[in-house]
């Protein structure tokens, strides 16, 4: 039998049952500063209905509180490919700035499609909110910059030699 595109009640932002027919949620946001980071915690489904208010509400949290974000998955139900999207561009848009993304404690069938996918070697996780916190405290949000050479660039590790550019 054949259900076209998507199964009945299956449908991009429909409430999806899981196993015993219980729905799961819209897409629910929130986002708060805590311990100097924008700490943005995601319930219910991240689709293709709910992914492009994932990202109007990632830019916000960078511009009000800064480009070192967590994401709290703790909630999160599902997520497809466009969520995948949206979270590796904020990944990218937060370290092009100098800050940095990681994603806490992502239900297993989150964490599944994050190692399927291969992102959880590029991307951060931890297995809780409170983990994030704590891995993120105790890593420096910049490399330090030698400011004797005036370049702004990090310092070259030892034993290599900084050259100017050729022209």
């Amino acid at each position: 039998m054949s259900y076209g595109k998507y199964p009945p009640g299956a449908a991009p932002g429909g409430a999806r049952p899981l196993g015993g027919g219980t729905p799961v949620p819209p897409l629910e946001v929130t986002a708060r500063s805590q311990a100097g980071r924008a700490v943005v915690r995601l319930r219910g489904e991240l689709d293709i209905a709910g992914s492009d208010e994932l990202r109007r509400h990632l830019e916000a949290a960078r511009r009000e509180h800064g480009d070192h974000l967590i994401l709290d998955l703790a909630d999160l139900e599902f997520m497809d490919s466009q969520g995948l999207s949206v979270i590796v561009g904020c990944y990218k848009a937060a370290t092009a700035a100098g800050g940095s993304l990681t994603l806490a404690g992502p239900r297993p069938i989150v964490r599944r499609t994050l190692e399927i996918t291969g992102l959880h070697r590029r991307i951060p996780v931890q297995a809780t909110l409170e983990a994030a916190l704590t891995a993120d405290r105790s890593a420096a949000p910049n490399p330090p910059r030698d400011t004797a050479r005036g370049d702004g660039d990090p310092p070259a590790p030892s034993g290599a030699r900084h050259e100017a550019p050729r022209g």
